[in-house]
């Protein structure tokens, strides 16, 4: 379900929001930019959106992820 008001899928609309975080990555306004959803009593780590698709992660693998970014692994790329 699409909570209009935030514009991303909210997994985790029934556990208290002070747990976790829902965050779209784009700041233009637009319901079309994905998302990453974060919740401690989610077991993964969601990215992604209805449009381009939904991609599951392992909070070990998202944390991989992000010390890489932080290392600049992908800096040249962007």
């Amino acid at each position: 379900m699409i909570d209009k008001d935030k514009c991303y899928f909210d997994f985790s609309r029934n556990l208290p929001p002070e747990d976790g975080i829902n965050m779209i990555m784009c700041g233009k306004g637009s319901c079309k930019c994905p998302s990453v959803n974060v919740h401690k009593a989610l077991d993964n780590v969601i990215l992604g959106g209805e449009e381009e698709g939904f991609s599951v992660w392992t909070k070990e693998q998202f944390k991989i992820m992000i010390e890489e970014i932080k290392k600049g692994k992908f800096d040249e790329y962007i």
